[in-house]
């Protein structure tokens, strides 16, 4: 990577525009950066970074990037130019931060942005053309990433050094530079072989953990299904989980002993369940004879207690008879009474309807008579003529306000249509510029879209790969699928096709016995005589079914062949279009289309505006002529208003004036007429209520003397003698039925005692039916005990005949898997660096990555041994480090004056500082060699020279100039002063109360 120039703006504590050449300082191969402490130096480098990648070295967060110097108008920007792999890039960036709101009141809030441009030569008139990249964020990081590979903390590692971090690398543990050369030099594949390695070893044991779980849920069912006694009285321990790898044979001979062992207990059940039943018949038949005999006690003694209750009951059920007269005497009078009931509550409702019409009477009138409200009624009909003859003043009086009120809002329109008129014309001369302005924005709109319209077919063209790939993507995980399906049908089919050729050749002898005929020789052993041929079983397979299960077999095999070569081909044509895609995803490929086309469409739309833009002047300029006309006229309607107004006002006046005293206070005539009219209704109301009151009381008096009259007649004292005794219609028939129950209920109860089979039982000692159901329920417990037990050892004896079979079936699956993990197991370990025939614990990629961790240090050695006059050489070493730490990655310095081997850190501050600027630098030559690498021309150093002699200083300055041959270039950041006449390309940054500048100065200043 080389750097071009950098802009930055507002960022830390240059508050204006500062712009660096690189290239002009990179021309004489070595420069010096140098300023005040505090003044900004370490900041270029910082801009730097965070214009790459987002973020500047260490942990210091974004928010303190923006300048505290700078206007709020002015928004943080960083803008680097670089070189990377043949293309010239240029990265802008803007953190989020709170600016000035356009209007000028507050702030707002403005989000993070980024842009990534590419130069692709210059335009007609000699100036370079960038075309976008993307302004996605992860996507700008991405292609970062990809182009340097490296990420932010290796790339402020490599190729920034800042203060503190000289030594960081040389110093570092072996998986720290681990991590650092796999990124650089691209060694993930051998992490992935040995993963893959890993995952391998993990899935052959877990297919072994299954076999192995599989083998002892089978043992665990036998134990389960046989119980403890069937298994303690097994003479042979069960398999256990630790050693089941080892006792696998052992375990069928256990299941077989289990097996047998609950065919016995099956055949002790059997015997016990026909003693049961036998004994449970017997007690059923006697608790029957006790139950019938029970029964027939009990209805003997329920009917004697019956009778004896419903005897004690007659006092009861003659008072009863005699209600029942006295309700059939007063159901004679019940409708006179009902009728005074209801003149009395017609009485009562009458004097509370004249109460509350009273109520709606001023308080002078409401104990008036009927005569009394007679007069006052027709004094109030008399007003009401009297304000008849006024409605006509009213009316005019309030033409006028309806008129007025117009007046006034005609008034207040005309003025309001003046004021807008006139700030309309104030404003005109702004808004015709704005017209102008539209009509030119819309030109430029129309030149962008032409130039973005060019980018959209190559876009177009890696989306539709990657929608392809997608495609692919489901196509190739159902092939996959395919695949996995065909090959366990290939194993069924082995395996059934094997089943049929064993048991044929099981069946062998009965198959040959069956060819045999009387006094021919046999076969195999030649005899003619056939004492005891063998037979063969109902299903033993023949020369045809074993010929089936082989064709069958191989149809499978074939079928999964082809299956794979499917799978092959789409995974094939998935990787093409993954590199046609570029390796973005649909989403992003999508985003990024979707944004230009919409960019495109926007840009499009704005320059549609030119017509109606230019049609919306000529209009303007039109209205701007009729609305001075209108103002003019717009003068005299006002002065008409003014002149109406006053002649109005004046005539209201005096109608108001001779109104107030007709309406007594009220609003208008019909307010007050509708008073007088409200008043009078009430007193009408009042009367009538009067007069209904007299007649109810009328009806009152009559009612009473008539149920009076009656009562005494049906032979009751008084009234409410004769209320007590009436009874409703259902009432009285519940009383008759009553009493019939009763009756009918002795006789009943009678007529029972007179049984004979009664009698006869209830003389007869005390049925015990709770002894005999006990007796029953204990045979039926037996009894069902044994049928429950007989029925659990059949199912035991069965579903341990089926358990064994699967764990035959499990042993031989675990066999061949145990072997399987063995050997991966092996190997993974070997690549993992845990095995204990890996003597140094070095992982494969540790051993990839020390070959090139070997060659960086002989890169760093031919400036090392220069820096240090000819006394230290960095050498790698695969000693182990301490504790559990692995091999492969160390480094140590030769002291080539004692001719000891010392670890790096017994460096003095000096000697660490130029080892490890030696060591950046070797390790950027061997990425800039290796196939992949990124060419890093660009090293920054940042302080560290002041632990230097001025001996050593001078042998390290002349290894960072001889770079030049190499066209890398080194930027240096120091304090000291005699680098300032060493290096003749220097940069000043000055800081003042207004913020820091940067100055570029081609030859070193006088001293």
């Amino acid at each position: 990577m080389r750097l071009h120039t950098l802009a930055l703006q507002a960022f830390g504590p240059f508050r204006t525009r500062q712009t660096i050449d690189f290239d002009t300082l990179s021309q004489g191969g070595l420069f010096l950066l140098h300023g005040a402490t505090g003044a900004g130096k370490s900041t270029i480098f910082d801009a730097v970074c965070y214009a790459l990648y987002g973020n500047v070295p260490g942990e210091r967060h974004q928010t303190a990037l923006r300048s505290h110097h700078a206007d709020p108008a002015t928004l943080t920007q960083v803008e680097v130019e670089f070189s990377m792999a043949g293309r010239r890039l240029r990265i802008t960036r803007t953190p989020q931060q709170e600016r000035a709101r356009r209007d000028g009141n507050g702030t707002t809030q403005a989000q993070a942005k980024v842009t990534l441009e590419e130069r692709h030569g210059d335009d007609s008139v000699g100036r370079p053309v960038w075309k976008p990249v993307s302004g996605a964020h992860q996507e700008v990081a991405r292609e970062i990433e990809a182009l340097l590979g490296m990420n932010r903390e290796q790339f402020c590692q490599v190729v920034l050094l800042p203060q503190g971090d000289f030594a960081r690398f040389l110093r570092a543990k072996a998986e720290d530079r681990a991590n650092i050369l796999g990124r650089l030099f691209g060694t993930h594949r051998f992490r992935d072989i040995a993963r893959w390695l890993t995952d391998h070893a993990k899935e052959t044991g877990q297919r072994c953990d299954d076999a192995r779980k599989a083998l002892l849920r089978d043992i665990d069912r036998i134990q389960d299904t046989a119980g403890t006694l069937i298994i303690d009285s097994v003479a042979a321990p069960a398999p256990t989980e630790d050693n089941i790898d080892t006792t696998h044979p052992t375990a069928l001979t256990w299941a077989q002993a289990v097996h047998h062992r609950a065919t016995e207990a099956h055949q002790e059940a059997c015997a016990a369940l026909q003693d049961a039943r036998a004994h449970h018949n017997t007690w059923e038949t006697r608790a029957a004879q006790v139950r019938t005999l029970a029964e027939r006690q009990l209805r003997h003694r329920t009917a004697t207690e019956a009778l004896t209750a419903l005897r004690a009951q007659a006092p009861a059920f003659e008072d009863l008879q005699t209600a029942l007269e006295r309700g059939r005497r007063a159901e004679r009078i019940q409708p006179l009474i009902q009728a005074l009931d209801d003149a009395d509550r017609d009485h009562q409702a009458a004097r509370r309807a004249e109460a509350q019409t009273r109520t709606r009477l001023p308080d002078t009138q409401r104990d008036d008579t009927d005569e009394d409200l007679t007069a006052a009624e027709n004094r109030l009909k008399n007003d009401l003529g009297r304000l008849d003859a006024l409605r006509h003043d009213e009316q005019r009086s309030e033409e006028l306000a309806a008129s007025l009120t117009k007046l006034e809002a005609d008034l207040d329109q005309a003025q309001a249509d003046h004021d807008e008129i006139t700030d309309w014309l104030d404003q005109a001369d702004a808004r015709r510029a704005d017209h102008t302005t539209r009509i030119d924005q819309a030109h430029l709109a129309q030149t962008q879209a032409e130039q973005l319209a060019a980018t959209l077919p190559p876009l177009e063209q890696q989306l539709a790969a990657a929608r392809r790939r997608d495609e692919l993507a489901a196509d190739i995980a159902k092939a996959q699928h395919d695949v996995d399906q065909l090959k366990e049908a290939v194993i069924r089919s082995a395996t059934h096709a094997r089943e049929i050729r064993d048991r044929r050749i099981d069946g062998m002898a009965g198959e040959l016995a069956g060819r045999l005929r009387p006094q021919e020789p046999c076969l195999v052993c030649g005899s003619p005589v056939h004492p005891r041929p063998a037979t063969t079983t109902a299903d033993h397979p023949s020369r045809d079914d074993e010929a089936r299960a082989e064709d069958a077999y191989q149809q499978a095999d074939q079928a999964c062949k082809d299956a794979e070569q499917d799978l092959a081909r789409l995974t094939a044509e998935a990787a093409s279009a993954q590199d046609l895609a570029g390796g973005q995803t649909t989403a992003d490929l999508q985003q990024r289309h979707r944004a230009a086309r919409q960019t495109r469409t926007d840009l499009l739309t704005a320059a549609a505006d030119a017509v109606p833009a230019t049609e919306e002047l000529r209009t303007f300029d039109e209205t701007r002529k009729t609305r001075t006309t209108e103002l003019t006229s717009l003068d005299r309607r006002i002065g008409d208003y003014l002149g109406r107004q006053e002649t109005q006002s004046t005539e209201q006046e005096i109608l108001i004036l001779r109104l107030a005293d007709a309406l007594a206070g009220s609003s208008t005539i019909a307010a007050r007429s509708a008073e007088l009219t409200a008043q009078t209704e009430a007193i009408a109301l009042a009367r009538a209520a009067i007069q209904q009151t007299e007649v109810a009381a009328g009806n009152l008096e009559r009612a009473s003397r008539a149920a009076q009259t009656e009562t005494a007649t049906a032979g009751f004292t008084t009234l409410d003698d004769a209320r007590h005794a009436m009874a409703t219609s259902a009432e009285l028939a519940a009383m008759e039925s009553e009493l019939e129950a009763w009756r009918t209920a002795q006789a009943t109860h009678a007529a029972t005692l007179t049984d004979p089979d009664l009698a006869e039982a209830a003389a007869a000692e005390p049925a015990d039916e709770q002894a005999a159901q006990a007796d029953l329920a204990a045979a039926a417990d037996r009894s069902e005990a044994a049928a429950i037990a007989e029925n659990t050892s059949r199912t035991r004896r069965e579903a341990l005949l089926g358990h064994t079979t699967d764990l035959t079936q499990s042993i031989e699956r675990l066999v061949p898997l145990l072997e399987d993990h063995h050997v991966a197991k092996h190997l993974a370990d070997l690549a993992a660096g845990t095995s204990g025939d890996n003597q140094y614990r070095m992982h494969l990629e540790a051993y990839v990555l020390a070959a090139r961790l070997e060659e960086v240090a002989k890169a760093a050695n031919t400036r090392l041994e220069r820096m240090s006059s000819g006394r230290y050489v960095l050498s790698h070493t695969d000693a182990r480090t301490s504790g559990r730490g692995r091999s492969g990655l160390g480094l140590e310095i030769l002291d080539q004056w004692t001719g000891l081997t010392r670890d790096t850190t017994t460096l003095s501050g000096g000697e660490s500082f130029f080892a490890s600027l030696a060591l950046a630098l070797g390790l950027a030559d061997v990425v800039a060699q290796e196939a992949g690498g990124s060419q890093l021309d660009t090293l920054f150093i940042d302080e560290g020279f002041g632990s230097l002699d001025d001996e050593t200083l001078e042998e390290v300055l002349e290894v960072l100039d001889e770079l030049r041959s190499y066209s890398r270039t080194v930027g240096v950041v120091s304090h000291v002063a005699d680098l300032r006449r060493r290096i003749p390309t220097q940069m000043q940054v000055r800081k003042s109360q207004d913020g820091s500048t940067v100055r570029a100065m081609a030859t070193a200043p006088a001293h």
